[in-house]
């Protein structure tokens, strides 16, 4: 299967490091081989970040879906952007988001990625239609949606094994197929720019609001904060070619009690930037609308309110991010929350 993975993220002989994150076989979760299960569930609790295998027959040609569906993506974001913001509706679900409608990556930036989203029945919404390349594609959207799906339910049952969870506590029954929800697949475009840009840079810090975030990335630029004993770096994850990387979230993070583990991440330029645009596709498992749970800030609300709400503060200014536990989820504390990131920081 034909993919792109960059040699490196930085320019000349930069040093650079990568987080050391463990790999999931989905063949072994399927089989529920308890040894695999395990494996999950301190990936869940101590990482929040794993690799999963999508190379074997019970992933159903996935990944080979992602590179069909990636090619479709690249020929619609390359319309002009009047084309593209006929298909801006102000929906967090379903639709165009601009570039800079979110704070970026360093102090007083603004994002640099532009998206189209679908939210999970939004396939065939009359109401904020999705455009004609996606509709005309139908099928091939459709599977790969299902497809991911299926995946996610299978990790979310998995983790409900091996917590030993059983009736309404169970995960997947937060994440009914039938029951409205805000869960969307979104494809992201990062244009291609001046590494060293100030105004529009990268995906700022968060943590994802889902229960998990399922994400396709073939080229470089997600980082994780660093696990050396110095402090305050980052780490690049590396591209890994027939996998995907899977992230807990808000949402299963409060609803397993804060046992599993919401992952702090951010999206920086690098090198290659100055010369392709970079892509990812990533579906955002969410708990059905009234699911309740405490969050960060210790309150005892709905997932949908919670959904709504961090929204909102994606789209505020940095220092006002820093006021409250909701961008980063109640992993950063205080002191870290209040850290200034600055564009010298970033290692192109």
């Amino acid at each position: 299967m034909p993919t792109t993975t960059y040699s490196s993220p930085v320019k000349g002989d930069k040093s650079f490091t990568c987080a050391d994150l463990p790999t999931i076989a989905f063949d072994k979760l399927v089989d529920r081989e308890p040894q695999e299960l395990a494996k999950l569930l301190v990936a869940g609790e101590k990482e929040g970040f794993f690799y999963l295998d999508l190379t074997k027959p019970e992933s159903k040609g996935l990944y080979d879906d992602y590179e069909s569906i990636l090619s479709v993506m690249k020929t619609w974001f390359d319309q002009p952007l009047e084309e593209k913001v006929r298909y801006a509706y102000g929906s967090d679900t379903q639709g165009y988001k601009p570039i800079g409608t979110q704070t970026g990556a360093t102090e007083n930036s603004k994002d640099g990625f532009e998206t189209l989203r679908i939210a999970q029945t939004g396939l065939t919404w009359a109401e904020k239609p999705l455009p004609p390349t996606v509709l005309q594609n139908h099928a091939l959207f459709d599977a790969f949606i299902s497809k991911t799906r299926f995946h996610v339910i299978e990790l979310l049952t998995c983790f409900s094994d091996a917590l030993g969870l059983v009736g309404r506590d169970r995960y997947e029954n937060a994440h009914r197929d039938h029951r409205p929800s805000n869960s969307s697949m979104t494809f992201h475009r990062y244009p291609k720019q001046d590494a060293r840009a100030v105004s529009n840079v990268g995906h700022n810090k968060h943590t994802d609001i889902s229960s998990l975030a399922f994400l396709f990335a073939q080229q470089w630029g997600l980082q994780v904060p660093s696990a050396l004993p110095s402090g305050n770096g980052w780490d690049y994850v590396r591209p890994k070619p027939g996998h995907a990387i899977v992230n807990v979230g808000d949402s299963l993070r409060f609803l397993s009690g804060f046992r599993l583990r919401s992952v702090l991440h951010r999206v920086v330029p690098v090198a290659e930037m100055e010369h392709e645009h970079r892509f990812s596709i990533a579906y955002f498992t969410r708990p059905v609308h009234g699911t309740v749970f405490r969050d960060s800030e210790g309150r005892t609300i709905k997932a949908d309110e919670w959904f709504s709400h961090k929204f909102d503060v994606y789209r505020q200014s940095h220092r006002e991010q820093r006021m409250n536990t909701v961008l980063t989820g109640g992993i950063e504390d205080e002191k870290a929350r209040a850290r200034i990131h600055v564009t010298e920081e970033l290692v192109v």
